[in-house]
């Protein structure tokens, strides 16, 4: 199954593209990873510090772990991106099978869904608010 809206030629480009952003994508996973390995060489003995210091410690860690997950979350979709291009099914949505639109793919080329199955999914994924 292929997306009729795009070629052979737009295809490689984008697998480059996907290619790069992966590279840059895992040299900033492994970057967030070793900064919390390492820690803050401060944040041994808490009895030294204000309240200001750990709380600057606590948001530094809460934000590495966002960008973390950020990342890979991202990670995963270039590479799910890259195998639908070696399936020969780049640019067909993952949840409906209905092409997604090349402007789409051209602005995000890790796009798996359309728009709006993109939505339902991230509905389905948010939990419950109360």
């Amino acid at each position: 199954m292929a997306n009729s809206q795009i070629d052979e030629q737009f295809v490689q480009e984008q697998k480059q593209r996907l290619e790069e952003t992966k590279a840059e994508l895992e040299r900033m996973r492994d970057g967030v990873e070793a900064d919390q390995a390492e820690g803050s060489p401060d944040e041994g003995d808490q009895t030294e510090h204000d309240s200001g210091d750990g709380g600057q410690q606590i948001f530094s860690r809460e934000m590495d772990a966002t960008i973390g997950n950020t990342v890979a979350s991202r990670l995963e979709d270039v590479e799910k991106a890259l195998e639908k291009i070696e399936a020969d099914t780049y640019g067909i949505c993952e949840d409906t099978g209905e092409e997604i639109p090349k402007g789409r793919l051209e602005v995000m080329p890790e796009a798996i869904r359309t728009v709006e199955a993109q939505q339902s999914f991230e509905r389905e994924r948010r939990p419950p608010t109360s």
